[in-house]
């Protein structure tokens, strides 16, 4: 893939994914729900092939977590893990929805961001 920005253009021979997590927490269940997303924080940053952030929406109890992976690979590996299945098990009792997961590829010159 050829990515121009201005004069410049490079090939990028590899893509990075986007991870998008959306999730309404009950809300009585906030307090619990913070500190099982600061350990899955903490899990994630034990790795060097990825990148997450967590943002909430102002006024409502829904968030959304960005994680970008190196490629499908490691993210599907990492799905695989016990960290992300402890992460799976703990907040599937505390959303007042089913979480909804969407996936992008971005282009590789963004590759800087996970090294």
């Amino acid at each position: 893939m050829f990515i121009t920005l201005g004069n410049v253009s490079c090939l990028c021979p590899q893509n990075i994914l986007l991870v998008q997590r959306q999730m309404s927490v009950i809300q009585g269940d906030m307090e619990k729900f913070h500190m099982v997303v600061k350990s899955y924080l903490g899990a994630t940053a034990a790795h060097d092939d990825n990148l997450v952030s967590v943002q909430k929406l102002p006024g409502k109890s829904c968030y959304i977590m960005y994680e970008f992976w190196q490629d499908r690979l490691s993210w599907m590996s990492y799905l695989q893990s016990n960290s992300s299945k402890d992460f799976q098990r703990c907040v599937i009792d505390m959303l007042e929805d089913a979480e909804i997961v969407s996936t992008m590829l971005l282009p590789g010159l963004l590759s800087f961001i996970l090294r």
